[in-house]
Parts: structure tokens; C-alpha cells; sequence
């Protein structure tokens, strides 16, 4: 009777352990429900597109981000071809589109992260940089722009952490020139923004 009772705690406790193990299982079924899975190991765990990070690797943005995206219905984030920038594989940008498409660039920075990338532009051709006799016109090329895949300098970067501005100075305006490019970046979330290349 005593080892009766034994075997049913054991087979319990076993029990018991395999339920706690089960709930942080991978999603492997198809579908848009399954891209984004925040439930395991005490909400700790972050899936999406099939990849995984702790909550502790991600920007703050990025989790805003990411509860706002589970809210969309599924045809909504089927719609969706922004990539948060810490679920983009190095050298390469996993979108689920066709193919072709340029990196969406400009989508992967908050407009805090746009704001202050402006300001370091503007500062760049004010202060930094003489004889330039300030800005007239300052806006961020499209994701096309060729200097996005400069080989060696702005490729380097993945979307979320470079952007390029066109700057048109007041030197180049009264000289008849077109505007001139300036590209920012930085390697990471954590890291300061840095001008990297800049001219016509």
C-alpha cells in the first residue's frame, strides 16, 4: 500500500513537470497567430517570424511594437512587411515579400529615432562642418536609394540602425548643386549614432 502510494506521488511529480515543460513548446504550425508567441517561461520569451529573443534583448520600442501587432487581426499582419529591427538576421532582411522589394529603411526607426538622426544631420553641415552656410532643405531618401547598398560602408547596417538624408546646404544652393547625401548609423540599439559617409 505504501509503495503504492509512492508511485502515484512520483508519477505526480512527473506529471507535474512535463505540464510546465509542454507550455514552452515552439510553434511550428503555419499562419499568421503563430508569428508572435509571448506566452512561455513566464512571458520571458519572445517569438516572432521563427525567431527568438528574451524580453531583455529587446528595445522597449520593439515590445510596444510587438503587443500592438498581436491586437491586428491576421489578415492585418499578413499586410504588415515591417521586420522589427532585432528580428532582422544580420546581412539580410527577413520580409516575407516579394522579392525585389526595397528594405524598408524609413519604417524601422520611431520618429524619436528619425527626429534625433535630423538633428545630428543638421549639426553635421551647422557646426560640425564649416563652410557649408547651413541647411535649406533636409529629408530622408527612400528605401531605393542606391547608397543603402553602398558595398562596404552603408551596407553594413541593417534597417532600424542607418538612414540617409538628403541635405540641400546653403552653399549648394547658391551654387546651383544638387543635394548631397549624408548617411548616419549605428550598430546597434545601444549605440550612439555616428555620420558615416557624406557628399554628392
Amino acid at each position: 500500500m505504501q509503495s503504492q502510494a509512492l508511485w502515484i506521488t512520483i508519477a505526480a511529480l512527473f506529471l507535474t513537470g512535463c505540464s510546465e515543460i509542454a507550455t514552452i513548446a515552439p510553434s511550428s504550425a503555419s499562419g499568421a497567430s503563430d508569428k508572435l508567441l509571448m506566452e512561455s517561461a513566464g512571458d520571458d520569451l519572445v517569438e516572432f517570424n521563427g525567431i527568438a529573443k528574451m524580453k531583455s534583448e529587446l528595445s522597449e520600442d520593439t515590445l510596444k511594437w510587438l503587443e500592438w501587432y498581436q491586437t491586428l487581426p491576421e489578415s492585418s499582419r499578413d499586410a504588415l512587411s515591417f521586420v522589427p529591427s532585432e528580428f532582422v538576421t544580420s546581412g539580410a532582411v527577413a520580409l516575407e515579400t516579394e522579392s525585389g522589394q526595397a528594405p524598408p529603411y524609413l519604417a524601422s526607426l520611431t520618429d524619436a529615432e528619425l527626429l534625433e538622426t535630423e538633428e545630428l544631420a543638421r549639426y553635421y553641415f551647422t557646426e560640425a562642418s564649416a563652410g557649408f552656410d547651413g541647411v535649406e532643405d533636409i529629408y530622408p531618401a527612400d528605401d531605393h536609394y542606391f547608397l543603402y547598398q553602398n558595398t562596404g560602408i552603408e551596407a553594413e547596417y541593417d534597417p532600424g540602425n542607418i538612414i540617409i538624408f538628403m541635405v540641400l546646404t546653403g552653399k549648394d544652393q547658391t551654387e546651383g548643386n544638387p543635394a548631397r547625401s549624408i548617411s548616419i548609423a549605428r550598430y546597434s540599439k545601444s549605440d550612439n549614432w555616428k555620420v558615416i559617409n557624406s557628399g554628392h
